[in-house]
């Protein structure tokens, strides 16, 4: 078939038509329309074969090729759900795009139910650690996202059915930490920001945490919950039984008996019409309205309700159903009167209507007959449409339609005679038109009556009614004068206690609840059973119980077993019905839940009902608390039948967990939290609702985010004790850089790449500097202006010096961007690292700052970095022997060679005197006093470099320098055979050797040290104190 788009609902032709195969309603608007949500307000109906699709049930809705589906504008008025519709449009139905821009809809007197709140069940999250991931280390201050310690608890408030609290017990990471309240968020929102919605407990490493039920080790069942189609659980409507109701053209009812009237069918092949439904068995639940005639009065502003009410056994407070016009009301009996008998006055004659002859049948199905009667002013049409059976049938027919007028009819030698009920009499003439014959016969008597003298009329039993309780608003509404009405005790619910033919016997009862609060069923021995009376516009409705589990489901894994098991049961439309005019009342749903251990066969049996009036989203969660410990397993069902129309009452199964009893007390080495959070519509603006926190890392004795605690840190809990670790060069990064410059480290390790030697790479990189092994202690170092540390000559060399160039190209950086986490957002930002005269470069560097937080830290790292790639060309290599071990990597270090072109002279100190005002050296070398401003330096024995130094003249072999306590000349060994002298650097004032950075010393297996290293320029360091320009 077809889906057809029409204009409006008024006959014509449609605007549009399309073809469509086997596919849901939803899928197919989501195909065919830009921007649709089946969660939105829809500004379309559609019908299927002719009945109304809630919205609702779209998703559900199976459309085959031969079903007939028509789309209809609702007439919205221009609400932002019809405007959201306006600008998608209809992707493949472009005149039907139209209709959704007419503006001359008549909205007045629409009505429609509402939307009510949806409960977003989506709830505050945190991270799930997979098995053998590593626990986080957080060094410093960082932000973390913490993980499951167990699995997270979701359930509904007892009293407030739309409260969803979400619990959570997390691990923030191992060690302790400072924690506050402004820095524990939900998304970027601070929990405090939330109030009593969000509370919590920080719980140090190896305090018991055994008292905080947010510790507990619950299981959720993989197999129910959220599904793939978008739904918050498993849908019970399958399993929800199918409403079905007697077939018969009319029923007598008498005392606790229903009978059905039997009416022929035109079928040959089904001579019966009147069947009860098959499925329905002794001790089935059935649904009975038994109208009956009643005179409705206002009084005091609100309905009084007169009439035999021996059926209902009223009493105040009892709940009730009210049906009037097909309107169904829960109300309260707010007051009740039983009935006042006549008082018989003296004399006087009843007035009544004699039949000439017996009824000639009692079936009036195929001729009917209406007839009326007129008394004391008043007009009472009698009608007669149905088989009534017997003569008793026939009478209380009559009598029941005369109620109010003071009339009845009885059954007086096998004729019908209508007269006044009792004394006293009013006296008067009965009048009539159209008597039919085959009632009152060919010539009725009319006797005139005479009026009683004294006396008092009989005053019927009357009650008024109230909404919510006894005490509640009156009920009011009702037309005056007599009316058919439907009275009976809440829900209208009977039992079947015998079947026999086409005759049902039941009894009524309550639902109560028992000590421990659960639904019980009470059979109301105060009701003695129906008026006998035979009626037409009755009820008897029942549901084809074929009992269609979901499930089953296991509650907990192999291996495990509990004796505590939860269940969540979640309306995401809401719980409401609606009468023909809108109007939203309350509705019930009553599911069943079964359970059994896995080694029995028979199942536990526990019904629950749900009664509501809103269209808000709704959940509630069941407690079962189970006899033993055991694997079980769990299966469910809806009792009630689903509701048709516009009734609101979607089920579904969101949850299903077991608490398991293995579980740590406490959890050593690791800070904790446990969190509770409401959820659903208090978090439902936010999109990010994964919990963080801010935490600061403590390292005991050393400060807390430095790097000198961080290094100490990781060392130590390697197994380092402090004597292995080079104290005395950390403590003067400390103390010379790392503090005075505020460079920290805060970073989070949660990789299981992550190795020792990596971690404590970063954490020196956040400082500018490198970790290093030197003399067997762990240490640091740091680049930057410094001076030399030594100086390589060709006397410690075992190789030629060779020096590298690398000439600029294309390929080289001319810019850098360093990526950090902004320590005021946490947001990952980039620090662009560009010169004056480059501000677009060609080819970008992309770095990332690992433990930096500050912009302007990272804006220094960055710029060192581009400086060097732009101004370090040269390189150096050559190889000594033990003399290189005097020295680390990191080292200023200066090169010399034997190029005469160089200007440098390389010699050895072959002796030393001196006094309080100089240094006299003699060497082994001529000297070049002819290089401009002579300058000299000397290597010392320990390796280390003297500044830069004036000598003075002797002779070609001698020189004088002036006395300086920095040479410490004492501490020379000259003369001794095996131990070098000191070395002497001669010369120029403009060129003294090379100056590098040392990157390399590599020991060879012939007792030669292999050394590399970089050109050093102080201008790689000129951005060292600069401030991020932002």
């Amino acid at each position: 078939m077809t889906i057809r788009i029409y204009p409006s609902r008024l006959q014509g032709e449609p605007l549009e038509t399309h073809q469509h195969g086997n596919i849901t309603l939803h899928h197919w608007l989501t195909d065919k329309v830009n921007g649709y949500h089946n969660e939105s307000a829809q500004p379309i109906s559609i019908d299927v074969n002719g009945t109304h699709i809630h919205p609702n049930d779209w998703p559900l809705t199976f459309i085959r090729a031969k079903d007939d589906v028509k789309i209809y504008p609702v007439p919205f008025g221009l609400e932002a759900a019809t405007i959201g519709w306006i600008a998608v449009g209809i992707a493949v139905a472009t005149a039907a795009y139209s209709i959704f821009m007419m503006r001359n809809i008549d909205v007045g007197g629409y009505s429609s139910s509402g939307n009510g709140d949806q409960l977003e069940l989506n709830p505050a999250k945190a991270n799930s650690a997979k098995l053998g991931d590593p626990i986080r280390e957080v060094f410093g201050r960082f932000r973390v996202f913490p993980d499951y310690l167990v699995q997270p608890i979701s359930r509904f408030d007892k009293a407030d059915p739309k409260i969803y609290r979400t619990q959570m017990f997390l691990c923030v990471g191992r060690g302790n930490f400072a924690i506050s309240a402004a820095n524990i968020k939900i998304g970027n929102t601070p929990i405090s920001s939330f109030g009593d919605d969000v509370n919590y407990a920080i719980y140090q490493p190896g305090v018991d945490v055994s008292g905080d039920v947010r510790t507990e080790n619950w299981y959720n069942s993989t197999e129910v919950g959220t599904t793939t189609a978008g739904t918050t659980g498993l849908d019970l409507s399958s399993s929800a039984p199918k409403s079905v109701s007697v077939n018969a053209e009319a029923v007598a009812v008498s005392g606790t008996s229903i009978s059905m009237i039997n009416t022929e069918s035109s079928d040959e092949e089904t001579p019966n019409d009147s069947t009860i439904p098959a499925s329905w068995k002794v001790g089935s639940i059935i649904t009975i309205e038994a109208p009956d005639t009643f005179t409705v009065k206002t009084e005091n502003s609100h309905s009084v309700i007169y009439g035999d009410m021996s059926e209902l056994v009223p009493r105040v407070g009892q709940p009730v159903t009210l049906v009037f016009n097909d309107n169904h009301y829960d109300l309260f009996v707010k007051s009740y009167t039983p009935r006042q008998p006549a008082v018989p006055g003296v004399g006087g004659i009843a007035a009544s209507i004699e039949a000439s002859e017996s009824p000639r049948t009692y079936d009036f199905t195929l001729e009917p007959e209406t007839f009326a009667i007129s008394w004391q002013g008043a007009v009472y049409y009698i009608s007669l449409l149905t088989d009534y059976v017997t003569m008793s049938g026939l009478v209380n027919t009559i009598t029941t339609q005369l109620v109010g007028s003071g009339l009845v009819a009885w059954d007086v030698s096998g004729r019908v005679v209508v007269t006044e009920e009792s004394s006293p009499y009013v006296g008067g003439n009965i009048l009539a038109s159209s008597l039919p014959d085959s009632v009152f016969g060919a010539e009725p008597r009319f006797n005139g009556g005479v009026p009683s003298s004294g006396g008092t009329p009989a005053i019927e039993a009357h009650i008024s009614l109230a909404y919510n309780s006894a005490t509640g608003s009156a009920f009011s509404g009702l037309p005056e004068g007599t009316q058919r009405l439907s009275l009976g005790l809440k829900g209208n619910q009977y039992k079947i206690t015998e079947i026999d033919g086409l005759t049902l016997s039941v009894e009524r009862f309550t639902i109560e609840k028992d000590e421990s609060g659960n639904d019980v069923t009470v059979i109301d021995t105060d009701w003695q059973g129906f008026r006998e009376r035979t009626l037409l516009d009755f009820s008897i409705t029942g549901i084809n119980d074929e009992q269609n589990w979901i499930g089953p489901f296991l509650a907990c894994p192999n291996g495990e077993a509990t004796n505590r098991m939860e269940l969540n049961i979640v309306f995401p439309a809401g719980l409401a019905s609606y009468d023909k005019k809108g109007r939203r009342g309350s509705r019930e749903v009553k599911i069943a839940v079964q359970y059994r251990s896995v080694n029995d066969t028979e199942w536990e049996t526990k019904e629950f009902r749900y009664s509501r009036s809103t269209e808000d989203q709704i959940g509630f969660t069941e407690v079962f608390e189970l006899p033993q410990q055991a694997q079980y397993e769990v299966r469910v069902r809806r009792v009630s039948d689903v509701g048709g129309g516009s009734t609101r009452d979607q089920c579904h199964w969101q949850a299903l967990r077991a608490l398991l009893t293995s579980r740590p007390t406490r959890y050593e080495g690791l800070t904790t939290i446990a969190l509770t959070v409401r959820t659903g519509n208090r978090l439902a603006a936010q999109s990010d609702r994964r919990i963080n926190v801010v935490a600061t890392r403590l390292y005991g004795t050393q400060p807390s985010r430095s790097i000198k605690g961080a290094f100490y840190h990781v060392l130590n809990s390697l197994g380092m004790n402090n004597a292995q670790i080079d104290n005395m060069a950390i403590e003067e990064l400390h103390n010379t850089y790392w503090s005075p410059r505020n460079e920290l480290f805060d970073w989070s390790s949660e990789s299981s790449s992550e190795s020792a030697l990596k971690v404590m790479q970063r954490i020196c990189k956040a400082g500018m500097g490198e970790f290093l092994l030197t003399e067997g202690l762990a240490s640091a170092y740091r680049e930057g202006i410094k001076p030399w540390a030594g100086i390589i000559s060709p006397q410690e060399t075992t190789e030629d010096l060779q020096t590298g160039f690398t000439a600029p190209s294309e390929d080289d950086y001319d810019g850098v961007d360093v990526t950090y986490i902004n320590g005021v957002t946490w947001a990952e930002e980039t620090i662009q690292c560009r010169t004056k005269e480059n501000p677009t470069p060609k080819k970008v560097e992309d770095y990332q700052a690992d433990g930096v937080l500050n912009p302007t830290i990272a804006y220094r790292i960055g710029m060192r970095r581009l400086m060097k790639h732009l101004h370090q060309r040269l390189s150096y290599s050559t190889a000594t022997e033990l003399d290189a071990l005097c020295y680390n990597v990191g080292d200023r270090i200066v090169f010399t060679d034997d190029i005469p072109s160089n200007k440098t002279i390389s010699c050895l100190v072959m002796g030393m005197s001196h006094d309080q005002g100089q240094i006299t050296l003699t060497v082994n070398e001529p000297l070049d006093w002819s290089f401009e401003q002579p300058r000299c330096l000397i290597r010392l024995q320990d390796g280390s470099a003297s500044r830069l130094l004036i000598p003075t003249q002797i002779d070609e072999y001698a020189l004088s320098i002036p006395f300086s306590s920095e040479l410490d000349v004492d501490s020379w060994i000259m003369d001794d055979p095996y131990i070098e002298p000191p070395r002497l650097i001669f010369c120029s004032s403009k060129y003294v050797g090379y100056d590098g950075i040392m990157q390399e010393i590599t020991p060879n297996s012939d007792g030669t040290c292999q050394v590399v290293a970089k050109e050093y320029k102080p201008i790689f360091y000129q951005y060292d104190d600069a401030e991020y320009p932002a």
